[in-house]
């Protein structure tokens, strides 16, 4: 779940149905693939699971932290087609992409070649 005190739910529920062009809760649940209680749980809680932020970035590139804050760019990756983004493995991050992703991106990278490496020794 996403840290209530650093966003506005009423305004990041608004920013995700604008983009997904979802106009009811139930519409809502169905593009998520989720249950309408659970949209009425999160409503409640006034918390969305990350795990919500995370479909709405494979299917459509829709950076998490634009719904979050209402700030920077709202696509992580162009969706012209609306297929899946690849996973990291399968491309290399975008300029576009934040910080954080490149560097872990970078380490699992490191990491990757350190395996080969070692298996090479063996």
């Amino acid at each position: 779940m996403m840290d209530n005190n650093f966003f506005d739910y009423s305004l990041a529920m608004e920013r995700i149905k604008s983009v997904t062009g979802c106009k009811t809760q139930q519409d809502l649940a169905k593009f998520l693939g989720v249950s309408q209680s659970c949209i009425s749980d999160a409503k409640k809680r006034m918390a969305i699971p990350a795990e919500w932020l995370l479909k709405l970035l494979r299917k459509q590139g829709i950076n998490p932290d634009w719904i979050r804050s209402g700030i920077g760019a709202q696509y992580l990756h162009p969706s012209e087609s609306n297929s899946e983004i690849l996973p990291n493995s399968q491309h290399r991050p975008s300029s576009s992409c934040m910080m954080q992703e490149f560097f872990f991106s970078l380490v699992r990278r490191a990491m990757d070649g350190r395996a080969m490496d070692s298996k090479k020794l063996t």
